[in-house]
């Protein structure tokens, strides 16, 4: 998604919960796959979700954990959504 839509230049990192991933590079690219700890030494200002069905998941776990200090974007049938 992130190299169709041709935003990498403006993605530090991708993160993901799953060990597995962590510390690889997203394919085509390139971009560092990180622990979610690393919003708390490493924040942004604009997180977009794109994990289908754990979307709103997702969204409600990062408001829990970071409050309002980030805006959210989801990707959802093909277009962006602020929550």
């Amino acid at each position: 998604v992130i190299s169709t839509m041709e935003i990498a230049d403006k993605i530090r990192y991708v993160i993901d919960s799953a060990l597995f991933k962590q510390g690889k590079y997203t394919p085509v690219t390139h971009l560092p796959i990180v622990n979610p700890e690393r919003l708390k030494t490493d924040p942004v200002k604009l997180i977009m979700v794109g994990a289908a069905g754990y979307s709103d998941e997702i969204v409600k776990t990062i408001r829990r954990t970071y409050g309002k200090k980030m805006k959210i974007v989801v990707l959802k049938e093909f277009d962006l959504k602020e929550q």
